[in-house]
């Protein structure tokens, strides 16, 4: 784990995180079923968190324990009876974590529910999973705090103070990257459904799922309200006995300030939006998490109290060629006239920028979340001449805004976009040995300028109806939940 090791020395901040926590960790839980655990809330939290952290199979664990919670709350769950006309609105979402994409949409829902509601004079609350808000939007907004520990206590304490639950992660119907945040996803808004609230997926997409995610899914299907960001998804999830109607992903929303409002420069740009794909998904080891405590020791591999992300040599394989690929474009698109600025969409993706910049063989400059806040990583993006992601939202911001963008994509949402927007030629797989030459080969089509300008054409042309779609969905909302509630 070489390359890995030393990028990531100071160990990353996604630590602060507190999936699948609220705010305490493990050590020195209260043991599962310990005496007065049933009758202190906070003890019995700390017991169900001490059960899933110890188990050997945890996100399987962290399913069914959210559907103990789900099954309870149809059985037994009162709504308090409304005493006002304000909505209480609750947003799950992996805000905090410094994932621009997230944290778009979560900006860009907001926006949209204080417009639609505004007679309601919403009351918006962010379940978020970080502690990093560094736009105006995300810092105003208030979060969600409690003191039970374990993430489904939280959340069934949340969605009971709330009338309308939208969870705005879209990566939500996947295990790509954990079972147990799926779950929260998920599982959040069948247990808002379960406690009679409005409760809604909003603009989500879907990938490969674990069996025992597929049976949580089966189980909850017709628990919410499911909006989809592409017809692809839909189609996934019908196979799962989830009627998904079609929508569009908040962040086509998001418009960059203009090119003269501090954003000058000179020459064309070229975004490389890197990350490492290869590191997912991550795991719960409570052992390993209390060894590192007592020996006061740390490992780059942690991400959260109590998960750490996969590694082995293989993958360290992977992501080295994964690199090269980026560099080799990168050397290539200097040649061509441009400048690359290596791009980190989210915190974590720093160590990734990095060691592409150290096999660069000249300097370059890097934009990354957390150094650099989320206006100034997204609008480098949307001003860029041409992209190269292996981030969706990236490829999000660019068609958005007309950049011309290959996906070296890691799964199916980057794919699918690409291939709605009419630019099925601009995607490979990230792990594909000739994806350099088809990226290279698409962009050296933009230096003819009608080409570019059918490319230009075709990216604003989808944004648009991206965003009509979007705005229709805002309405669509407002009408439901009115009849829901105040009808």
């Amino acid at each position: 784990m070489g390359r890995l090791l030393r990028s990531l020395d100071p160990p990353n901040s996604n630590r602060a995180l507190r999936f699948p926590y609220v705010q305490q960790e493990c050590a020195g839980a209260t043991p599962f079923g310990a005496a007065g655990a049933a009758a202190d809330p906070v003890a019995a939290s700390r017991a169900a968190l001490e059960r899933y952290a110890n188990a050997e199979a945890p996100d399987e664990i962290f399913l069914a324990d959210m559907q103990s919670r789900i099954d309870a709350a149809s059985l037994h769950a009162e709504r308090t009876r409304r005493t006002d006309d304000a909505l209480r609105v609750l947003l799950l979402s992996y805000s905090g974590a410094g994932n621009t994409g997230a944290d778009l949409r979560t900006i860009e829902t907001i926006a949209q529910i204080q417009d639609v509601f505004a007679h309601r004079a919403p009351r918006i609350k962010l379940f978020a999973l970080g502690t990093l808000f560094d736009h105006r939007v995300l810092a105003r907004v208030k979060k969600y705090d409690t003191p039970l520990p374990y993430l489904p206590d939280a959340l069934e304490a949340a969605v009971a103070e709330a009338d309308l639950v939208l969870n705005v992660e879209g990566s939500t119907y996947t295990s790509k990257f954990s079972d147990s945040l799926a779950g929260m996803l998920i599982g959040g808004v069948a247990l808002a459904h379960a406690h009679g609230c409005a409760a809604v997926s909003y603009g989500v997409d879907s990938g490969a799922m674990s069996a025992p995610l597929q049976r949580f899914v089966r189980r909850n299907a017709e628990r919410g309200l499911v909006i989809c960001r592409n017809s692809a998804a839909c189609a996934q999830l019908a196979e799962l006995g989830v009627s998904g109607e079609r929508g569009a992903d908040a962040a086509w929303r998001w418009r960059a300030r203009a090119r003269g409002m501090g954003c000058e420069r000179d020459g064309r740009v070229a975004a490389l939006c890197v990350k490492n794909p290869f590191w997912w998904p991550v795991y719960a080891d409570a052992p390993q998490a209390r060894a590192l405590a007592a020996a006061g020791g740390e490992s780059p591999l942690r991400y959260g109290p109590l998960h750490f992300h996969s590694w082995d040599a293989a993958r360290e394989r992977t992501y080295e060629s994964y690199l090269k690929r980026f560099a080799t474009l990168g050397a290539a698109l200097l040649e061509r006239g441009y400048e690359p600025v290596i791009v980190g969409m989210e915190q974590l993706d720093e160590a990734a920028c990095h060691d592409l910049a150290a096999q660069l063989p000249f300097a370059v400059r890097i934009v990354a979340r957390g150094h650099a806040d989320l206006e100034t990583v997204a609008t480098t993006v949307a001003h860029a001449d041409c992209a190269v992601t292996t981030r969706y939202h990236a490829a999000v911001l660019a068609v958005s805004h007309g950049v011309p963008v290959f996906g070296l994509s890691m799964d199916e949402r980057i794919d699918r976009l690409l291939d709605e927007a009419g630019l099925g030629k601009w995607h490979a797989r990230c792990d594909d040995d000739g994806a350099t030459a088809r990226a290279l080969e698409r962009i050296a089509t933009l230096e003819d300028g009608c080409e570019r300008s059918r490319i230009v054409a075709a990216c604003e042309r989808y944004a648009g109806a991206q965003r009509a779609v979007f705005e229709q969905m805002g309405r669509n909302l407002a009408a439901w939940v009115e009849a829901i509630h105040f009808g």
